[in-house]
């Protein structure tokens, strides 16, 4: 019996599909089975018809025309010789019996023909799907048609994608100008092809109506021509139904939880501390009474009396008041039991211990613990993990921790890496609102803490450190469905090619970690980096500028002392995609007209020796980011300057050279009717003296709103982050205040 490739495939059917696909060897559907289905979602196929070998076609099927193999055991049909192009319809039967050869040979049997009309020429797209447990569908589209793993000429997005997303994908490929007419080439119909992905695996796309039975769909080719986006080949494969269980952090009655009570807490239990030798929990008590933690933080031992000086109580049941805060480091087998005292009294539970989900032993005494503390009430953190930090709670994990509180909030997946993010962010200028280790994020997710800073007024700058992609799912829905926008910033751990595997479809191939992590974060709108270093350069510039001013372009100017170091800074602003164009000529113009020493570049980068910044002691920076402000409209202008120089040449004829500069770029940048971020590089001869004149600049600088570090690359991938999260974080706002 024949099937026509125009006719939809009704969804009534898809179960029949699957279950007959389960009892090939391919475990797939034929390509007329996918390709019906497909039309059924309005994504344009070939015309065609599946027949049995000898069976003639209708003249309404026009030449030339493709002949394909269909074989319950053929997966790639192309290699094993199982598709032939150009063909007339009085040569299928000649056609046939060769293919059938071939096909035999390799050791397969041709169960029947797919007979198409030819498609046109056009460039060749492949657009795949995968389903992954945590994640959902996996989209890719790429260039390359059958040779897209040789290119890797990949984007991923996950679905469902709107279309300024799809948008974002295809211009992710280095082979857009190609799609885009390069060199006279024909121009690719990119409203086509954005519609034909839409329709896949847009809000209302095929993807969203398969069951979990179909885990893998690759279109390849999708030709795409001037007129039209045609899915020339369709791959459906069956597979087994991954169970992922039900989600961590799902409240019972559903309502957002308040985090408050963590964050500023009045009572604290600890459970764990010991009266004889100090370890992890008295240490914790140590820390917050030294931190000034001027509430009351009750210990819980069976038999003590007093630890580190403060009376003891027996189990959570003997504490008659609400208990905002209970940290936990307690042996694993005993933390469930413990908790349970607890019911109707504890707010929070952070649970440092480890033992948990973590090992596979763990698992279920992780379940015990999580229906425990739900039945009880209790919101848990952790397990496996360090604790929190608070700067207005003072509240801390980690001794003398820095306590000035701010506005960034952090959440990591990593106890011991939260500890360094406090240390090298406290050492960038970063004043923290919090930071959360959440260890296995049992109940209280990465997610949910997102949400929570996006409603918290004392919040305005997010950062994560995730190591799970099906966490970083989870942020991404949140951040999509937020009517508030505030920018975040992702390290991600285990960004390899780990996550790939010998799929039976390209997609399912080529969708390793590394394509993965970039594709939640553009398409979550966070700025990714690579390194801990990058995670508090980000952070610092954006809790330090003014993201409410809104610059134009990514135009970039440099200004400051070392005709060398301005060009490794701009070599360092265009890896992060900002420019450094000539001013014009007119600003060039009025700077020559200051009536500078010899010496200077104007034309930017603006370098100027030692001896133009004693100008004025100083204050001729002033004036020359005046003129640079009035007259050109660069997104952001990065002063460096190479302090021991300026201390060493100018320090006993001219003052405080350095401070002056520092205040002169503020003024100029307040004075100013201009939307350019000002940044600062404060350079280093590597002495002591250097170094701790340094941190004393550095401090008043940040204390007038401009961010310093200490090399180029810092400030560039500085500057990347605050025009990508400005940019993001303003069109929100601009979307929520039209939804009012």
């Amino acid at each position: 019996m024949s099937v026509d490739t125009a006719q939809p495939c009704t969804r009534d059917a898809v179960a029949e599909l699957i279950s007959v696909a389960r009892e090939r060897e391919s475990a797939m559907f034929t390509e007329a089975e996918g390709k019906s289905l497909l039309s059924t979602f309005g994504i344009d196929t070939p015309r065609g018809i599946e027949i049995a070998v000898g069976q003639m076609i209708s003249d309404d099927i026009r030449e030339p025309l493709v002949v394909k193999a269909i074989s319950s055991t053929l997966v790639h049909k192309s290699d094993a010789g199982g598709v032939r192009v150009g063909v007339r319809r009085d040569e299928i039967d000649d056609v046939a019996a060769r293919m059938g050869e071939r096909l035999a040979a390799a050791g397969h049997r041709l169960d029947g023909l797919l007979v198409e009309e030819m498609v046109p020429s056009g460039h060749e797209v492949i657009v795949g799907a995968v389903r992954a447990p945590g994640l959902g569908w996996t989209v890719m589209v790429g260039l390359g048609g059958v040779l897209v793993e040789i290119f890797e000429d990949v984007a991923f997005g996950l679905a469902p994608l709107a279309n300024e997303q799809i948008l974002d994908m295809l211009h992710e490929l280095r082979g857009m100008k190609v799609l885009d007419g390069a060199r006279g080439g024909e121009k690719a119909d990119i409203p086509a092809l954005v519609t034909l992905i839409s329709r896949l695996a847009g809000p209302n796309g095929l993807l969203q109506s398969l069951p979990d039975d179909v885990i893998e769909i690759d279109l390849n080719p999708v030709i795409v021509s001037g007129t039209r986006a045609v899915a020339v080949d369709a791959r459906f494969v069956v597979g087994p139904v991954e169970d992922t269980g039900s989600a961590p952090g799902d409240s019972d009655d559903g309502r957002a939880t308040d985090f408050t009570p963590l964050f500023h807490p009045r009572r604290i239990a600890v459970l764990g501390a010991s009266g004889q030798r100090p370890n992890l929990a008295n240490r914790f008590i140590r820390n917050i009474l030294s931190g000034g933690f001027d509430g009351t933080i009750v210990p819980i031992h069976p038999t003590a009396d007093s630890i580190e000086g403060l009376p003891t109580a027996r189990s959570l049941a003997e504490v008659d008041q609400p208990i905002d805060y209970a940290f936990v480091a307690l042996p694993a087998t005993r933390v469930s039991e413990a908790l349970s005292r607890g019911a109707g009294r504890v707010r929070f539970a952070q649970v440092i211990s480890s033992g948990f989900g973590e090992v596979e032993e763990g698992k279920d005494l992780e379940a015990t613990l999580v229906q425990t503390v739900r039945d009880a009430g209790i919101r848990l953190i952790g397990p496996n993990c360090l604790g929190t930090h608070a700067s207005a709670g003072r509240l801390s994990f980690v001794p003398e921790a820095p306590l000035t509180p701010g506005t960034t909030a952090v959440v990591s997946q990593s106890g011991g890496l939260s500890v360094d993010i406090l240390r090298v962010g406290s050492l960038r200028g970063i004043d923290f609102h919090s930071v959360v280790s959440i260890g296995n994020g049992a109940d209280v997710t990465a997610a949910e803490l997102v949400e929570s800073a996006l409603r918290n007024d004392e919040v305005r700058v997010i950062g994560l450190y995730l190591e799970s992609l099906a966490a970083a799912r989870e942020v991404l829905d949140v951040l999509t469905r937020a009517e508030m926008r505030k920018p975040v910033v992702l390290l991600a751990g285990g960004r390899t090619s780990e996550g790939s595997r010998a799929a039976t479809s390209h997609t399912g191939a080529l969708a390793g970690n590394h394509r993965l992590w970039p594709a939640i974060a553009r398409q979550a709108g966070m700025t990714l980096v690579d390194s801990l270093d990058d995670f508090a350069t980000a952070l610092h510039a954006l809790s330090t500028l003014d993201l409410t001013v809104k610059p134009n372009g990514r135009d970039a100017v440099l200004f400051g002392n070392g005709g060398g170091a301005s060009v490794l800074g701009a070599d360092a602003l265009e890896r992060q995609g900002l420019a450094t164009p000539p001013l014009a000529a007119s600003v060039v113009d009025e700077l020559d007209g200051l009536g500078l020493p010899p010496g200077n570049g104007l034309r930017n980068p603006i370098d100027v020796p030692a001896g133009t910044l004693a100008v004025k002691n100083g204050a001729i920076a002033k004036d020359v980011l005046a003129v640079v402000l009035a007259g050109s409209e660069s997104a952001v202008l990065i002063s460096h300057l190479n302090v021991g120089i300026i201390q060493r040449n100018l320090g006993e004829t001219h003052g405080d050279v350095t401070g002056t500069v520092i205040d002169s770029i503020a003024d100029a940048r307040d004075e100013a009717t201009s939307n350019t971020h000002q940044l600062l590089v404060l350079k280093t001869d590597g002495s002591a003296e250097t170094e701790a004149l340094i941190t004393t600049y550095a401090h008043r600088a940040r204390s007038r709103g401009i961010p310093v570090f200490p090399a180029f690359e810092d400030a560039a991938l500085a500057a990347r982050a605050v025009l990508e999260q400005g940019l993001r974080t303003y069109q929100a706002s601009r979307d929520a205040d039209g939804r009012q």
